[in-house]
């Protein structure tokens, strides 16, 4: 892979210490709550921060947990593990109107779509190559995305470096990166009824480009505004998703049971390949472990604002 994107295996005094970690029961909110958690893991937080710095440095990280043989608790050790890894990290952040800070990544119903109003966590379509920061008007910093289980077929995940990109716009296209660089209208869907205005490129303090982008939630706002967009702003998307979509550009991989990617949300786009679970796949919130029952692929979710 390129550099941008590193590969960790966590050494074994650090799954042991989640391990014992864990066999005391905690629910989500005592570990969001829990402001002892560096002290009570002292070889995860010193090992973390190195992958926190890691993360910094080449924008993308997938770490590589093992997997549980036993499935009730590998969801159940696998959810706490990433919930306490991006509390190390930084602050999980509200991602819905219900105040959520954990977000099952799963397909709802196969009739779903982003052109009908659902989120593109609650469908199974692929291709849209985004940043998850869209539905709020302040930037913040890293994306979870952990791997409870694959998908029956498909569901191969994207990263796109937005710094080779912003590169390409450039030197290639200076008038699409100065129209990208002024204002589009954004809604803030599953959030709040709102609209905002904000650039897809904007910068940071040192000058590197930081990125705002998912087509569909931009078109919807635009019909919601009644302000079409302009010829010069759809021209600026299309090159953009162009060369977002292009596999040149693109790192593939499968995420397993187990995995989680990190990545520096403003300056990695990601997305997925369309996928089918199977046909009497069901839910996590409805799965016990029953013999037969099937998991959909399902991703939870974690939005952390750098403390």
């Amino acid at each position: 892979m390129n550099t941008f994107m590193k590969t960790v295996t966590p050494p074994a005094n650090v799954v042991e210490e989640v391990h014992q970690f864990f066999k005391t029961d905690f629910s989500d909110e005592d570990i969001f709550s829990n402001s002892t958690l560096k002290s009570d893991l002292p070889g995860t937080t010193d090992w973390l921060l190195e992958c926190k710095n890691l993360v910094d440095q080449h924008r993308a990280l997938l770490i590589k947990m093992p997997k549980k043989e036993n499935f009730n608790e590998h969801i159940k050790t696998h959810h706490s593990t990433a919930l306490v890894f991006g509390q190390i990290f930084g602050r999980p952040l509200i991602q819905n109107e219900q105040g959520q800070k954990l977000i099952a990544v799963y397909d709802r119903d196969r009739h779903g779509s982003m052109d009908t109003g659902a989120r593109y966590h609650q469908t199974r379509e692929g291709g849209t190559l985004h940043t998850d920061n869209v539905n709020l008007p302040e930037l913040w910093n890293y994306l979870f995305l952990s791997c409870i289980s694959p998908a029956f077929i498909g569901g191969e995940s994207i990263l796109v470096d937005g710094l080779k990109i912003h590169k390409i716009l450039k030197t290639d296209f200076p008038e699409v990166l100065e129209t990208l660089e002024n204002n589009y209208i954004w809604e803030m869907r599953g959030v709040a009824d709102k609209l905002y205005e904000a650039p897809i490129i904007t910068y940071k303090d040192d000058k590197s480009p930081q990125f705002r982008h998912l087509r569909p939630y931009m078109e919807s706002a635009h019909i919601k505004a009644e302000k079409p967009m302009t010829i010069d702003q759809l021209f600026a998307i299309d090159v953009l998703d162009a060369l977002t979509n292009s596999t040149k550009n693109q790192e593939r991989f499968t995420l397993e049971a187990g995995n989680i990617c990190v990545t520096i949300d403003d300056q990695v786009l990601h997305g997925r390949t369309c996928f089918s679970d199977a046909k009497d796949a069901i839910s996590v919130e409805k799965f016990t472990g029953e013999n037969g029952q099937v998991l959909k692929r399902t991703m939870e979710r974690l939005w952390i604002q750098k403390q």
